[in-house]
């Protein structure tokens, strides 16, 4: 069964495209760890297929080891344009994904996309914890770009209270007034050069402790540069959250599934 494809990018996070309108594919876990494989597959980061619910768009979401993950910024960005170029989207409306409704607009290769409220967040120790769609855990770090981020993460990740569930984690560091940002995702269990809910949870973050005071803050990822924008509630929650960042197609392709 021969299936075209897309590969998209937001920042250096790159995602497998694929219109599922029509095919009706239900992809189990290995078939996507393969296709997302870097060596033995197309590569890439997640597995985003398009379908329809009724007259909703929606966006599926899988991570690179295969299992249907939670919500994904970078990934809710590159569908739009996805959908926008396959004429399903417009510059401006919404589409649905595992935990609701997210509107957004489209300015050039901009893709501005609203995430959902911010409703607690959780002191530990010296770092903090909150969920942006998917749950982060985000920690002040110096040297940023020398830490060793794949160990340092596990022990966080895999520690008794992530274990199971597992947790996105993000080191974090100002640097001339701009946050950077390094972040190991759980469902790859590697470092990505961006991740829009990581993104979200350090900008959050940041002004929760006091190092930002702007409401529109700019994050410098590995991969390029993003900014997310709010509104404090003022009751340490936040609502009007917009993450915004460019977009870019990668290449087209078709690749053969087993019938």
């Amino acid at each position: 069964m021969l299936i075209p494809f897309s590969k998209y990018h937001g920042t250096g996070n790159d995602f497998i495209m694929i219109d599922n309108r029509e095919l009706g594919l239900e992809p189990s876990q290995s078939l996507i760890a393969q296709l997302c494989n870097r060596r033995f597959g197309i590569g890439a980061d997640g597995l985003i297929l398009l379908q329809m619910e009724q007259r909703t768009v929606r966006m599926v979401y899988f991570n690179s080891d295969g299992a249907p993950s939670s919500m994904c910024g970078n990934g809710g960005r590159c569908f739009v344009t996805f959908c926008q170029t396959l004429e399903v989207l417009s510059d401006e409306g919404e589409f649905l994904a595992v935990d609701g409704i997210h509107p957004f607009r489209m300015e050039a290769d901009f893709v501005s996309l609203k995430m959902g409220d911010v409703t607690t967040i959780e002191a530990i120790g010296d770092a903090v914890y909150l969920n942006t769609g998917s749950p982060h855990y985000v920690t002040m770090v110096d040297e940023v770009l020398d830490i060793d981020i794949i160990n340092d993460a596990r022990k966080i990740r895999y520690n008794d209270r992530f274990s199971e569930k597992g947790t996105n984690v993000n080191f974090v560091e100002m640097m001339d007034g701009i946050t950077h940002i390094r972040t190991y995702e759980r469902g790859v269990e590697d470092e990505t050069l961006s991740c829009g809910t990581g993104a979200t949870a350090a900008a959050i973050a940041m002004h929760h402790l006091g190092n930002v005071l702007e409401t529109n803050v700019p994050i410098k990822v590995l991969g390029g540069k993003v900014s997310v924008s709010f509104k404090p509630k003022g009751d340490g929650s936040y609502t009007d959250i917009w993450l915004t960042g460019p977009t870019a197609h990668v290449f087209d392709g078709q690749i053969e599934l087993p019938a």
